[in-house]
This record gives C-alpha cells, structure tokens and sequence, in this order.
C-alpha cells in the first residue's frame, strides 16, 4: 500500500513538474522582449546602427530616409521628379508642381508613421518609446503580437510575427474631417534578406471602401552619398511654363507608344490653361524642337474636361487632341489616337521643349 502511494506521489511530482516546465516555457513576453526579438529577426541593433540612410523605388517614386526619421519621397520618371514630399520633424511638406503645401490631419500622421517604420528598417525600433503593449490577438488560427500607439489624429495598431518575429500587419484607423470612417491596413510579405538586413520586398494595402493596393519594391540601396542638405530640400525637375494668351510653353514629363497611338504628358496645369485661355474645341498647332532632331509640327485639338470631348467612336477614327490625362492627375496629355506615331516617339526624351499655340 505504502509502496502504491509512493508511487502514485512520484507521479503527480513528474507530471506537475513538466506542467510547470510546459508553463514557464510559454510564459508570456514583455513590451521589451518583444521589442528586442523584432530588431534581432531584421539584423541586430548593431547592424541597423551600421545604415546611414536607406532608399528602395516603387513605381515612379523613389523613397530615401534617414536613421533620425527624416523621409524624402520622389514621384517622376528619372530624372524629372513631378512631386517631392518631406518628413522632417513635426513637418510635412508636399511640393507638386512647384505648388507648395503643408499636409495636416490624417495624411501628415500617416506620411510620419511610415517615416518611422522606414527608417527603423520596417522594425519597431523608431517607436519603441511610445508604443503600449496589448498581447497575443487570434486571427483564425494566426496569432499575433499586438502593439498600439498614437498618432493624432490615428489610433496606430502594429501586429508582429510569433514565429519570426517580423512585422505581419500596420493599421490606420480614424476619421476624416467630414466623420467618415477612415481605415487602412498593410500586410506585409515574408521578409527577404537584402546585403545582410530582412526587408519585406512587398505589402498590399487596403483602405476601406476601396480596392487594395500591392506595393513591390526595387532598388533598394543603403548608405548612399547624400547631399549634405538633401532631407531639407524639395526642389522638383519638371521643365518650366510659360502661359500667354492663346500660347503655352513647357516640357514633356512622360511618354508612352501603345498599338493604338502616342500619349505624351505636359507640365501643364489648369492653372496654366486659364491663362493661356483656350476653349473647348478650337484647334492649335503644337511645336517642338531639340538638336537632336527636327521640330515636328502637329495641330491638336483642345478639350478642357472629359465630358466635353467627341465620343469614343469618333476619336477611335484618328484624333490629336490635347486633354485632362485619362486617369486623372495634375497636368494635361497630348493624345495621337489611332494614328501611328512610331517615327515621332523613337525621337522624344524626357523634358524636351515643347509648345502649343492658337492657330
């Protein structure tokens, strides 16, 4: 009997010890472990500490940040830049076009939590002073840590990786000036490891209400030779505009040959339009002259909105016209539709001198 109960002792001890063990091994981390395992799983603190500055390209906009937060953001086809945005310090600035402007609200907070996970090379470390620590959050059977911080007017959410310990997922969530509901996620993919560091090389954004976004990026560079006033800067390369009455000077931003025509794009602006004054439907001759080529001479026809323009049956005939671009943006686009322009485009480079004039 002695001996059963001995036994029986022995066991409950051996069972209670890996229950314990089981639990110690599972015990739950701090804010700081956290922290600490996230910058590891991208490097080490003394391998972020080794990047002056870092710079990755999506599309036409080129990303450069610093280890102190500071973002510059470049949007244009090499080398014109159509658009610079700022972040330095408790400032954001957005120069498009050379039309300077201060983003406030949602957009400066967002555009300074980006700044921070950037320059933190997409780890925790840039918030490490402000963030509160919430747990483990399910998502089916995904479990997560979750982080919150703040800022105004966002309510930031920020879920890392049990197994790896990189960031899985970044929230925006607010409300717009008009009280609309305002949320954004990014998901981002498993990181690569680039010149020793992990990186996500791609995150689908989606805002709600909206279709997503995927995002991939290229090109990514560390510790570049940056002019000593680079992030103070926000200089564009756009070409320059002259507007006179029934006249427009200017340069071409872009240009693109498709199997059904040559669309180019200006640097030309409503703004510009007004004070060239052009109307709807009157026709004007459109020069351009380089030394690498002779002028060509073209007449277009000008429409100043999408609704005022012939049907696409009429256009798909043949048409030069001069419009809003088809997508929307800030300038205007010299369309040759249905007609082959191939001769013309092996010609055109960026920022060529180009001009419109009323017949």
């Amino acid at each position: 009997m002695k001996k059963r109960r001995l036994r029986r002792s022995q066991i409950g001890l051996l069972v209670l010890s890996i229950l314990s063990g089981s639990a110690f091994a599972q015990s739950p981390l701090t804010l700081n472990d956290v922290l600490e395992k996230n910058i590891q799983a991208a490097g080490g603190k003394d391998k972020l500490l080794e990047i002056k500055n870092f710079s990755f390209k999506s599309g036409t906009t080129r990303y450069f940040v610093s280890p102190s937060g500071e973002l510059k953001m470049l949007t244009g086809k090499d080398p014109v830049v159509t658009e610079v945005v700022l972040v330095k310090g408790d400032k954001v600035q957005r120069n498009a076009l050379n039309v300077l402007s201060d983003l406030t609200g949602i957009r400066k907070a967002a555009n300074q939590v980006l700044a921070k996970l950037y320059a933190g090379l997409f780890t925790l470390q840039k918030f490490e002073k402000e963030l509160v620590f919430q747990g483990l959050k399910s998502f089916g059977p995904e479990k997560l840590y979750h982080l919150t911080t703040k800022a105004d007017p966002l309510k930031v959410d920020l879920f890392v990786r049990v197994e790896d310990f990189h960031l899985k997922r970044l929230v925006f969530q607010g409300a717009t000036p008009e009280g609309d509901k305002y949320e954004v996620n990014y998901d981002f993919a498993p990181f690569e490891e680039v010149e020793g560091v992990k990186i996500p090389l791609s995150w689908f954004s989606s805002q709600v209400g909206t279709r997503g976004t995927l995002t991939e990026i290229a090109e990514v560079k560390f510790n570049q030779t940056l002019a000593a006033d680079f992030f103070a800067k926000t200089d564009i390369n756009a070409g320059a505009v002259s507007a006179a009455p029934g006249q427009l000077k200017g340069n071409v931003l872009d240009f693109n040959t498709t199997p059904n025509g040559l669309t180019i794009t200006t640097n030309w602006t409503k703004a510009d339009i007004e004070k060239a004054g052009l109307k709807s439907g009157e026709t004007l001759t459109l020069t351009s002259t380089t030394p690498r080529r002779v002028g060509f001479t073209a007449g277009v026809v000008f429409y100043a909105a999408a609704n005022e323009m012939p049907p696409q049956s009429e256009l798909a005939k043949g048409a030069r016209i001069l419009s809003p671009a088809p997508r929307g943006g800030e300038t205007y686009v010299i369309q040759f539709i249905a007609l082959d322009m191939s001769s013309l485009a092996s010609t055109l480079n960026l920022l060529d001198p180009i001009e419109i004039e009323r017949k």
